[in-house]
């Protein structure tokens, strides 16, 4: 298992892109999501062991308070189905998004919850 990303939400992305590549990291993709609304840009210290989803929902402009602002831990994974299915069997919370492709398409992934409730995203690529 390898640790991939945190997402954390933000009301202005341009502003927080800045910021991390001040710290030294690069935007490596972004992304828009039609259908959620939003748009996901990922920054990556050079040496890319890990990235930062900062992510914006269109039309939220005001600031996310502290809870609302963090969004996941992600994970690669090998056996999404797997791995999903033993979470859940465990008592892993069920948000209702199990293993598919994003929109679609591209890797598969799937969402869960831990004990506190911070939601976990497992991928497969």
């Amino acid at each position: 298992m390898k640790f991939v990303h945190v997402a954390t939400r933000t009301s202005d992305l341009d502003r927080a892109v800045a910021f991390y590549e001040r710290l030294g990291m690069k935007l490596t993709h972004k992304r828009e999501l039609t259908k959620n609304k939003a748009t996901l840009a990922f920054v990556e210290p050079p040496d890319g062991n890990f990235a930062i989803e900062l992510v914006y929902n269109w039309g939220k402009d005001a600031a996310y308070a502290g809870g609302d602002r963090f969004g996941h831990f992600a994970f690669d994974v090998e056996d999404l189905d797997g791995v999903y299915a033993k979470l859940i069997a465990a008592g892993a919370g069920d948000l209702g998004r199990a293993p598919a492709p994003l929109q679609g398409e591209g890797p598969r992934i799937a969402f869960v919850a831990d004990p506190d409730g911070n939601w976990i995203e497992l991928i497969e690529r």
